[in-house]
């Protein structure tokens, strides 16, 4: 591994198969097992990466990341979530990304996307789209949480778009562009600057009018 500068990941066996198993008696010691692992590792100039828990409620994921932390002695910590519940088969990339997003807040350096296939077959195509664009949402959304230089400016760029009523502005910054773009489609509102949501009754369309100086009206049909 020296030699051709590997890096080795260091998987958690006894990881938590549900929220009622996280960090019982066995998760930690495999951690501390791990963390004399990471030492002996790094006495050879071999790099490594911590395999992380999978399932764990919210109120405890802090507390994991911080023991990690001082039991790996700082090493790269990666997390398989955590799926914050086990009752949403189908939607595991949701209680995923809600878990990951906290995970990463609190120090966790690298998520493993999950799929919504996950505990029901090997997924598709589909399937991973969905659980990467999930991770990549709770890697933002962690990433603005930690005040990670340009993280937020994406946002008030989109924030802007939506001011404006830039429709195209708004589907190129989008994380994933296809879907809007699509939903946008299926749903064309009578009023080009606004959407089905709210039609004439939208907030920055009316708000941008009343700016410039024109008269709103929202009884009449034209407005």
């Amino acid at each position: 591994c020296e030699k051709y500068d590997l890096t080795l990941s260091l998987g958690d066996a006894c990881r938590p198969g549900s929220i009622a198993d996280a960090t019982d008696a066995s998760q930690i010691k495999e951690l501390m097992v791990l963390g004399e692992l990471t030492k002996r590792a790094w006495e050879r100039n071999v790099q490594v990466i911590i395999e992380g828990p999978g399932h764990m409620a919210i109120n405890e994921i802090e507390a994991n990341m911080l023991l990690q932390k001082r039991l790996c002695h700082g090493a790269p910590f990666y997390v398989l979530g955590p799926l914050v519940t086990d009752v949403a088969p189908g939607y595991d990339h949701i209680t995923s990304a809600i878990g990951g997003a906290i995970a990463a807040s609190y120090g966790a350096d690298f998520l493993c996307y999950v799929t919504p296939a996950e505990h029901l077959r090997l997924p598709n195509l589909d399937d991973m789209k969905e659980g990467i664009v999930a991770v990549k949402i709770a890697a933002h959304a962690a990433d603005i949480a930690k005040g990670i230089k340009g993280a937020s400016q994406w946002d008030n760029e989109m924030s802007k778009a939506r001011q404006e009523l830039d429709w195209e502005k708004m589907f190129t910054l989008a994380l994933d562009e296809e879907k809007p773009r699509k939903y946008r489609k299926e749903s064309t509102p009578h009023h080009e600057d606004s959407c089905t949501m709210c039609g004439k009754m939208c907030s920055m369309r009316n708000m941008n009018k009343i700016l410039s100086g024109k008269d709103i009206n929202l009884l009449r049909e034209d407005d």
